[in-house]
């Protein structure tokens, strides 16, 4: 398959899975449903390590930043949940895509040059996520006397998210090198896999998943694993490149859910807004 087909069936399943993070979380709690999110993907790319036959490459520095890239990814995901659970999604998921303007000023902060076209999409961002946290003032969930401070609760959630984000592109930028996109994958997802058992131990939370909820949430780790694999595809294809802009339209497929399913009302700043950060994310991908 092309790169552009890997990039769009891994932007359809991260958005897919994300979306439906909105209704386990509220069912049973954000962390708990990404721990069964994880039981998933870590079985599966397992079988993917075993089945590839790759030869597992000994790096403290490499394991040490997958395992990183892990509890990343298990802190953004539960902050993610958390924020779609209360929604709204039109808000939660463009402030959290918006996480590559912040790699890159940290990139910049290293000594990274950007040309015209990365300072375009860097602004680009800004100004959707600037219009977002705007727009949300008058979103209609937040009516009433608490919207204000519910308000701000979702902003603050998804800006956390956000910045678990950029801990999770470095981390990958500093392991996948070293041990290979699979195996990193692999790695990030046991470790968060582990890291998500102690919270729940920590917090002594009954490990219980009711019946009904269990085809639910198997079909999204499903997807959020054949997302990440797909990408990995896309990464490794001959247009990298075009794959990563595909890939990164996910939270458009997310929001584009919540119009369609739950009939979650959309402003126009709000759709320009998520076009300028698609747009943005979009370009800087390109020019990974």
């Amino acid at each position: 398959m092309t790169a552009a087909v890997w990039g769009a069936l891994s932007s359809a399943s991260l958005g897919a899975a994300d979306f439906m993070g909105r209704f386990s979380g509220r069912a049973i709690g954000a962390t708990l449903t990404y721990g069964a999110v994880l039981l998933v993907g870590a079985t599966i790319t397992t079988l993917a390590v075993v089945l590839s036959g790759i030869e597992i490459v000994s790096s403290p520095y490499g394991w040490g930043m997958a395992i990183l890239q892990g509890i990343s990814v298990s802190v953004m995901c539960i902050l993610l949940y958390a924020g779609l659970a209360r929604g709204p999604v039109a808000i939660v998921a463009p402030i959290v895509a918006a996480h590559p303007v912040f790699v890159l000023a940290i990139n910049v902060a290293m000594g990274l040059r950007p040309g015209a076209a990365e300072w375009t999409a860097m602004a680009a961002i800004l100004l959707g996520g600037i219009m977002i946290a705007r727009s949300a003032g008058a979103h209609p969930q937040f009516a009433g006397e608490t919207g204000a401070a519910e308000m701000r609760t979702t902003v603050l959630i998804s800006l956390g998210a956000c910045f678990a984000y950029v801990a999770i592109v470095l981390s990958s930028q500093a392991a996948a090198p070293v041990l290979g996109e699979l195996q990193t994958v692999w790695i990030s997802r046991c470790a968060g896999l582990v890291f998500v058992a102690l919270i729940l131990l920590a917090q002594r939370t009954r490990i219980s998943v009711p019946r009904e909820w269990i085809p639910f949430l198997g079909l999204q780790g499903l997807l959020d694993a054949i997302g990440y694999l797909t990408f990995l595809a896309g990464a490794t294809s001959a247009s990298p490149h075009i794959a990563m802009v595909v890939a990164s339209t996910f939270s458009v497929f997310t929001v584009f859910l919540a119009r369609v399913v739950l009939k979650e009302p959309i402003s126009a700043q709000q759709w320009i807004a998520i076009a300028l950060i698609t747009l943005g994310t979009g370009a800087l991908a390109g020019h990974a």
